[in-house]
């Protein structure tokens, strides 16, 4: 990747989306997958990947 502030952004974004899928699943292996704290994650989740796949379209065009 080039180095610009956008990249820089993407690598955040990886790195959080890492993290984020990793509590998920720590929370599903503890109280379940139907448990709020893991369905609150899961969205949490959604919402980063969400702002990745923009920054990523975002550099496409």
């Amino acid at each position: 990747m080039v180095n610009n502030p956008s990249s820089n952004y993407l690598d955040y974004l990886q790195t959080l989306i890492g993290i984020t899928r990793k509590e998920m699943i720590q929370i599903g292996l503890e109280k379940g997958l139907d448990a709020k704290e893991t369905i609150e994650q899961s969205k949490k989740l959604d919402v980063i990947l969400n702002r990745y796949q923009k920054e990523i379209n975002k550099l496409n065009n």
